[in-house]
Formats: structure tokens, C-alpha cells, sequence
């Protein structure tokens, strides 16, 4: 899961309670560093997202295949296998 950074800056809260608890000198105060960390499943996204990004949005060869089916005359659609995709499509962006 990919968590959104909502400040940037030191932890004020961390920083009062060191100062408290060090009796208010600036000298002793103790900084705490902001930490992130990105899970396995965020780099795994990461990955996918870069080798989807190579992946051209047009595929040649299969154009090529169609249009040459399509002036041959060989080119058939079944409506049931359109009909399906379309349902699961739909389904899966409900889920999405």
C-alpha cells in the first residue's frame, strides 16, 4: 500500500517531548529524522508500473494480422465473445 506524506519537516511532537524531558536546554534537545519505508507490494507495483510503461500501446503485429484478415475476408466476430468481454470488464472495474 502506498501511504501519502502529509508534512515534511521534524517531528515537533518528538522534539517537545525531548525538550521537556531534557529540562528545556536547546543544547540537549535530540532531533528525531523523519523515516520512510516502502513495502515489498509497493515495489512490486513499482516494477510492474515501469515494465507496463515499455509495453507500446499499439501492437503492431496483431494490426497487421486483423487488417490482413479484415481484406481477406476471413474475419469473423462472435457476439458472444465480445458480449463477455464487455461483462467482465465491467466487472472487474467494479472491483477495481
Amino acid at each position: 500500500m502506498i501511504e501519502r506524506i502529509e508534512t515534511i519537516g521534524p517531528n515537533i511532537q518528538a522534539t517537545e517531548k525531548t525538550r521537556e524531558r531534557s529540562g528545556g536546554e536547546r543544547g540537549d534537545e535530540v532531533l528525531t529524522k523523519d523515516q520512510v519505508t516502502i513495502s515489498e507490494r509497493a515495489k512490486d507495483i513499482g516494477r510492474l508500473q515501469v515494465d507496463v510503461s515499455k509495453v507500446p500501446e499499439i501492437r503492431s503485429d496483431r494490426v497487421q494480422e486483423l487488417q490482413n484478415a479484415i481484406n481477406a475476408g476471413t474475419y469473423n466476430i462472435r457476439g458472444e465473445a465480445v458480449a463477455g468481454k464487455f461483462i467482465r470488464e465491467a466487472i472487474i472495474d467494479t472491483l477495481i
